[in-house]
This record gives C-alpha cells, sequence and structure tokens, in this order.
C-alpha cells in the first residue's frame, strides 16, 4: 500500500462534527467576508434556536385561534406568524449576541465555544453590544406591527433574556430562566391573534397557566440536553447549569421534568374539557416521544436530539 492510500476510519462523533462544519462553512459562504463574524454570532447556520424560540408562539397563537374559531381567517393566522417568525429570527440573534458578550470569558475555557466571535476576538465587545442593539430595534419593528397586548408581554420576557448570562453565575438553574422567557412567547402569540386576556375565565387561565408550564418543561429539557457537551469544561470554568448540577444522573432529572411537562399538558386538556384523542396523542405521543429520546439519546451528541424534540413538538401541536 502507497502512503498516500491509507484509510483512515472516522467515529461517527467525527464525521457528524465534520458535516456540521462544512453546513456552516457552506451557509456562511454566501455572507461577505467582513460580515461572516456577524452571522456566526447571529448564528444564521444553526436555526434550530430559531424554531425552538418559534414555536411557543405558533402555539399561542393555534391556541387562541381554537378559541376564537370563527374570527380569525387562515390568511391572517398566517400572515401574523410570518411576522412573529420574522420577530423571532431577530430577537434571537440579539439574544446570542448579548449572551455571547457577557460569557466571552467563559467561552474561551469551554473548547466548543472558544471560537466564537467575540471570544476568539474577531469582534470587540462594542461591536458585539452595537450588533445587538441593531438587532433588538429590528426585532422590535416587527413586533410594533402587532397589538398593544404583545409590547407589553414581551417587556418581562426581554428582561429575563437580559438576565439569562448572568444567572450563570448564581444559580445552577439557569435553564428554568431561560425556560421562562422562551414560554413567554405563548402569551405573545395569543395576544398577536388579538386575544383579550381581561375576558379569561378563572378555569382557562388554569388552562393556560398550565400549558405555559408545559413549555417551561420542554425548554428545560432540550437546553439541559444540550448543556450536556460541555459539562466538563463548564465546571472547569465555574458557568453553572442543571447539566453540571446534576451531571451524576442527567436521565433521571430529564425523565423527571418530561413526565412534569406531559402532566401539565395533561391539566390542560382537564380544564378545557379535551376529547379522548387530546390525551391519547398529545399527552400519550408527547410522553412517549420524549421518553423514547431520554432512552436512547447520546447525551454527549445532542445534535441527535433535533428528531426527537421534533416528534414531540409535533405531539403537543396537536
Amino acid at each position: 500500500m502507497q502512503p498516500d492510500q491509507r484509510i483512515i476510519t472516522r467515529s461517527p462523533r467525527v464525521m457528524r462534527i465534520i458535516v456540521g462544519v462544512r453546513l456552516s462553512i457552506r451557509i456562511l459562504s454566501h455572507v461577505p467576508a467582513p460580515w461572516v463574524p456577524y452571522g456566526e454570532l447571529m448564528r444564521i447556520d444553526k436555526p434550530t434556536g430559531i424554531y425552538l424560540f418559534y414555536f411557543p408562539h405558533l402555539f399561542g397563537t393555534l391556541y387562541a385561534a381554537s378559541l376564537r374559531r370563527s374570527e380569525i381567517s387562515s390568511q391572517d393566522l398566517l400572515k401574523i406568524n410570518i411576522i412573529l417568525l420574522a420577530g423571532t429570527v431577530f430577537m434571537r440573534a440579539a439574544a446570542c449576541a448579548w449572551n455571547d458578550n457577557m460569557d466571552r470569558g467563559y467561552d474561551r475555557q469551554v473548547r466548543r465555544c472558544r471560537f466564537r466571535p467575540l471570544a476568539r476576538g474577531a469582534l470587540t465587545p462594542l461591536q458585539g453590544h452595537i450588533f445587538t442593539g441593531a438587532m433588538t430595534v429590528s426585532a422590535l419593528a416587527f413586533l410594533y406591527q402587532l397589538p398593544t397586548d404583545c409590547t407589553l408581554i414581551s417587556i418581562p420576557s426581554i428582561a429575563l433574556l437580559v438576565l439569562y448570562p448572568f444567572a450563570k453565575r448564581f444559580t445552577d438553574f439557569p435553564q428554568l430562566i431561560l425556560g421562562f422567557q422562551v414560554a413567554i412567547g405563548f402569551f405573545l402569540g395569543m395576544a398577536a391573534v388579538g386575544y383579550d386576556f381581561r375576558t379569561t375565565t378563572s378555569t382557562l387561565w388554569q388552562a393556560l397557566i398550565s400549558f405555559y408550564l408545559a413549555n417551561i418543561c420542554w425548554t428545560v429539557v432540550y437546553d439541559t440536553v444540550y448543556a450536556q457537551q460541555d459539562v466538563e469544561d463548564d465546571a472547569k470554568a465555574g458557568v453553572r447549569s442543571m447539566a453540571v448540577r446534576f451531571k451524576n444522573g442527567p436521565r433521571a432529572l430529564l425523565t423527571l421534568v418530561a413526565v412534569l411537562q406531559v402532566s401539565c399538558l395533561a391539566c390542560t386538556g382537564v380544564f378545557r374539557s379535551m376529547s379522548a384523542g387530546y390525551f391519547t396523542i398529545a399527552c400519550g405521543g408527547t410522553l412517549g416521544s420524549m421518553l423514547w429520546m431520554l432512552m436512547t439519546i447520546n447525551l454527549k451528541q445532542p445534535a441527535e436530539f433535533g428528531l426527537s424534540i421534533a416528534g414531540g413538538l409535533g405531539f403537543e401541536l396537536f
């Protein structure tokens, strides 16, 4: 065999990393060179986060539409969701930029994060703040097109986004803070289609709060899974998280949170007097999907989580 005919064996993990890097390069290759660090900062090559931020808004619009079946046309529902999705793209970019700027010192100590634009010095902290401001203003431009209640609901959401990176410094439960923030999108989605919360009965409030709590649990699960890949580096760097706190038994924790999620969905069904189909498909399907994911996923490769969480979302969306 000639020296250049060596057979190189790559593990599945290495192959996934290579595929991810190639995909990132392919997307960012269409961005002008000076803008590439900004594209990286807003995770333009990693759209999964956009979907995860957006889905609670979608849930909210559909939930409100189910309460006002004759008052919302499919065209209006589509238009509102396009506005919400576009706003989510920019708000998520602002959140990523803010988080990376506040965490740049930690990121330099974490192998997965050390080449982020602010951590490696491709952008200065000031440039990061200016970009955060620009993305926030862009997101607010879409918010301005929605009812006034949406602006009021967005205030605590923005406050929690600002708080999130600092939470890793003073609590082991930053995923909960992220969960409360992401799940607010459910109420924002309802307000976007004109739902008036002042007309909500106490029983319906119980149903809405239960669904909100289910979305919090869902966020806690996926963000804790995602954080598993950095557990060792985070512990050394002093980054606090549920993944680090429960590193010796992550599956038990995640299973408990998944069961809580389905329990909250079930409570929603009880308060709304849902049919057996809801409990069988939405609750049972979500539980089965989540438990299958937790039993089979390699927690060191959270990229595998995408298909499983999509399945759980499909059942919840039902």
